[in-house]
């Protein structure tokens, strides 16, 4: 990501400079996908829209692609442990309280039926072979219960450049997680000051009667 934003031969280099990008949290990220074993093995054949594509991806390794001040910044979207990997007994740092009192035009939308339905993931990845052909292979995750057992299934394809099994299926279990728990966004006003600090990819709580 950090050579198609800065790279003035293979990437956006010439229109993009180094100073655009948040080098310190590019290399956090780095350290965070070597120690989980996210890693991108695949070819860019068409062209795309970089921002969308970096987006995209960053999805797949359980990261956050924002803009902080100005610059282009990948950052882990989950709590880690200090040798980088991700810590499943961690909760996310809360930066900031949003209460009546310093808000202002609250609108909560609640999702759809059918962005809100569980559902068994089955995770497409390649596994390479020395001196053979790639072979495709599939994994299917659901959530733990019996409720869960005839749930739809939904298919994502992450073959183009996944070769790591680990991988797909820490992309699964996230994926699963936020369909979870993910019912409704809510958005509202409030004056400047009271978001000094917080930054995009943040956790925020909202409390309102």
């Amino acid at each position: 990501a950090y050579a198609l934003l800065t790279d003035k031969t293979l990437g956006a280099g010439a229109v993009i400079s180094e100073s655009s990008v948040d080098k310190d949290n590019m290399e956090i990220a780095a350290r965070f996908c070597q120690a989980n074993g996210f890693f991108w093995d695949g070819m860019i054949a068409d062209r795309v829209n970089l921002r969308e594509f970096i987006y995209q991806q960053a999805l797949y390794c359980l990261l956050d692609f924002t803009i902080v001040g100005g610059k282009f910044s990948l950052f882990p979207a989950v709590p880690y442990n200090s040798d980088f990997t991700v810590n499943l007994e961690g909760k996310p740092k809360i930066k900031a309280m949003f209460t009546d009192g310093n808000i202002s035009d609250l609108s909560v939308s609640f999702l759809s039926p059918e962005d809100r339905q569980a559902f068994k993931a089955n995770v497409l990845y390649r596994e390479e072979k020395e001196n053979g052909f790639p072979e495709i292979k599939s994994a299917v995750i659901r959530l733990a219960g019996t409720d869960h057992v005839d749930d739809p299934l939904e298919t994502f394809d992450l073959s183009g450049f996944c070769t790591n099994r680990i991988s797909a299926l820490w992309f699964a279990r996230y994926t699963l997680a936020l369909r979870k728990h993910l019912d409704h966004t809510v958005s509202f006003k409030t004056a400047p000051h009271y978001i000094n600090g917080v930054r995009p990819g943040d956790y925020i709580r909202v409390f309102s009667t």
